[in-house]
């Protein structure tokens, strides 16, 4: 990536657009599956706020709007309290609880198809980027203590206080266990030994060094290898969101959540790092998007095909005034969430250097 501003306009200009196409992609499931069952779809919009761009296309209006960090699909007979004819078929609430199952699922499902797609593009040419073995430096995050103690990307960390590390995963434990103690770290660099000092920052009582874990890129020998391969990854990494997702309800990690200006953080740090690495980041995100929106959570996708669910099996429909309120609660609180992370979490992040 180019240096200077216009190298920082770029990288700026790229990550907002990775960002909206993921956002599209997502509405885009929502939208082919809506038509393919015979429902009318009344606006797909990128963005939230005014409009600064409509056009009309057949029952459809497509548009884009200021702030381009969501967006959504209208669906004649999907917002609450909407007139709707009960003869009218091509309305959302009035086709059969599967069909609505369907067109809700198929968001995230985009999302994940997506990712597969991604990496298979990635594995067949560029090479997709695995896990280095051992516990290799992949980045020190600027300012981060890592970085103070002159930690240098390809180095391997040999030992911590004298204490062998063979994986990544002893060496993150090593740094969790000693938040503000100073600790010797023994480095491999380029064959040469040598040791450093780190203290790692004390965030709540875990230690952190900020430091990334380095990896390879590994290119498939064919199209049928870079499918299987982008497969298994996304999959792979898919397990590892979700594990680390039930260790922070558990309480066995702390939850370090990112909201929209921090994810774009990360998106842009990797930019600057190259191509690869930039798609890299693109398809994790694609990843958790796709989980993200089937969790069980009131105004999200999983959250509506939980009420869907219990429909198809008791073939009862829950009263929608419930269902709507339950949504609306559960949209205050998540938007409140967003605002709070963005705030006392990106925000904080982005002032302290991190």
């Amino acid at each position: 990536m180019p240096n200077g501003l216009a190298g920082g306009v770029a990288v700026v200009a790229v990550t907002v657009l990775a960002f909206a196409l993921l956002i599209v992609i997502h509405e885009l499931g929502h939208f082919l599956a809506a038509r393919a069952s015979g429902m009318r779809v009344e606006r797909f919009s990128l963005g939230f706020g005014p409009t600064v761009w409509k056009r009309q296309r057949g029952p459809t209006e497509w548009a884009v709007s200021v702030l381009p960090l969501g967006g959504y699909v209208r669906i004649a007979g999907m917002t609450p309290g909407e007139e709707i004819d009960p003869a009218d078929g091509s309305a959302y609430c009035n086709q059969p609880a599967w069909r609505r199952f369907l067109v809700i699922v198929a968001g995230p499902g985009m999302n994940y198809v997506a990712a597969l797609l991604l990496g298979a593009a990635l594995a067949l040419t560029v090479g997709f980027p695995q896990p280095a073995a051992g516990p290799v430096v992949g980045e020190a995050l600027p300012g981060s203590p890592a970085a103070a103690a002159g930690l240098r990307p390809g180095d391997r960390v040999v030992a911590v206080d004298g204490v062998p590390v063979a994986t990544w995963q002893e060496l993150v434990a090593q740094v969790m266990a000693r938040p503000g103690k100073a600790m010797r770290l023994t480095l491999d660099r380029d064959g040469a030994a040598l040791t450093v000092e780190a203290t790692p920052r004390d965030d709540g009582g875990v230690g952190r060094l900020g430091v990334a874990q380095g990896s390879r890129l590994v290119r498939a020998p064919g199209l049928a290898a870079a499918v299987a391969q982008s497969f298994a990854s996304t999959n792979e990494r898919a397990g590892a969101v979700l594990a680390g997702l039930g260790q922070m309800i558990t309480g066995k990690q702390k939850a370090e959540l990112r909201g929209p200006v921090g994810i774009a953080q990360e998106m842009a740090r990797s930019a600057r790092q190259g191509a690869a690495r930039f798609l890299g980041m693109v398809w994790f995100i694609s990843i958790v998007l796709a989980l993200f929106n089937l969790l069980p959570v009131p105004a999200l996708d999983g959250g509506r095909l939980v009420f869907l669910a219990y429909e198809i099996v008791t073939r009862r429909r829950v009263n929608q005034r419930v269902e709507n309120a339950v949504h609306l609660a559960g949209f205050v609180l998540l938007l409140a969430l967003i605002l709070s992370v963005t705030l006392f979490g990106d925000l904080a992040r982005l002032l302290r250097g991190r």
